[in-house]
């Protein structure tokens, strides 16, 4: 998350940990290869723990302040009657996120065939 300033290695611990939530793998193909894509309000956070982290505050120190924000924040939406997505992200989900997603099965038509042979490098 180079727009925080926060190293590759670092993001995927905190995303782990529970600081970060888990990005959208967004892929270019292959040449480009895969990215994680975080919402806007993620780096944010991530400038937040960093700053803490170099305060000489623990993980445990942190999460706590986090889980402090994130309860101020739901409680400020409720009480405003904010929509949906503010709610949505205050929790930590994305806005578009569904609350249960419902797995759709594909038509046996829709299929493509399966391909064979050999690939010319």
């Amino acid at each position: 998350m180079a727009a925080a300033g926060v190293a590759r290695r670092t993001v995927q611990v905190w995303v782990e940990i529970g600081f970060l939530p888990p990005p959208l793998k967004v892929s270019l193909g292959m040449p480009g290869g895969v990215f994680n894509r975080f919402p806007a309000w993620a780096v944010e956070r991530a400038r937040f723990v960093a700053a803490k982290r170099a305060g000489g505050f623990t993980n445990d120190e942190v999460q706590v302040m986090l889980d402090k924000m994130d309860a101020d924040e739901i409680r400020k939406a409720k009480a405003e009657g904010r929509s949906p997505h503010a709610l949505a992200r205050a929790e930590g989900r994305p806005p578009s996120a569904p609350v249960q997603a419902t797995a759709r099965k594909p038509a046996e038509s829709a299929k493509a065939p399966a391909r064979g042979g050999s690939r010319r490098r």
